[in-house]
């Protein structure tokens, strides 16, 4: 007997009976299928995985230095296989994506006298030049005016050439950045209009 014909007798006897049926409905069907079919993953662009970078550390800030109205990018990173025996390129970039400095040195010039741990230790060694880089670039590294008015030239070495000491000096609004390498490396460079690039000006401890 087919399901209406059962039905209809139900209806016409005045029977009262429950029918639970034993196949699936077409909901719990679906549902099944999405459970039991195997998975397709399409991985879109922005789910690719990160590219590796090629850096070991990097510091990036902005920071004006050739125009005071504007942000120069200043960057240190350390490559190589490991951040003690690597190399660090510092670089200065205006923003308008001139090349106004580009300096590289072993990131062991990063140590220095106020380096008092192990220097065979890897752990301690990778924390002070960890530490070192990420304040490179502290705001008290950056000084204006770059050349104070009682700051007196001297033919020395270790000064750059008298002309462009005193152009940097004369523009009160130049902005300085110090660093020091190694000991007693220490590097005072400012943006020099005639030369167009950044200059050391004067180079002492």
């Amino acid at each position: 007997m087919n399901k209406v014909n059962y039905t209809l007798l139900m209806f016409l006897t005045g029977a009262s009976i429950t029918i639970t049926s034993c196949g699936e409905s077409t909901r719990e069907k679906a549902v099944k299928s999405v459970e039991t079919e195997p998975k397709t993953e399409v991985q879109t662009e922005s789910e690719e995985p990160a590219e590796k970078s090629k850096y070991l550390i990097e510091n990036k800030v902005l920071h004006a230095f050739s125009d005071p109205k504007k942000q120069d990018e200043f960057q240190l990173v350390i490559t190589g296989e490991s951040l003690l025996k690597g190399k660090a390129v510092l670089t200065i970039t205006s923003s308008e994506g001139k090349d106004l400095l580009k300096e590289t040195f072993d990131a062991n010039f990063l140590l220095g006298y106020d380096f008092t741990g192990d220097i065979h230790s890897k752990k301690e060694t990778d924390a002070f030049i960890t530490k070192r880089v990420k304040e490179f670039f502290s705001e008290d590294r950056f000084t204006v005016p770059a050349i104070e008015e009682n700051d007196v030239f001297e033919d020395q070495s270790y000064y750059i050439d008298k002309a462009t000491w005193e152009e940097i000096k004369s523009n009160r609004q130049a902005i300085g950045f110090y660093y020091l390498l190694g000991s007693e490396d220490g590097r005072h460079v400012a943006f020099s209009k005639q030369k167009g690039k950044a200059v050391m000006y004067y180079n002492c401890c």
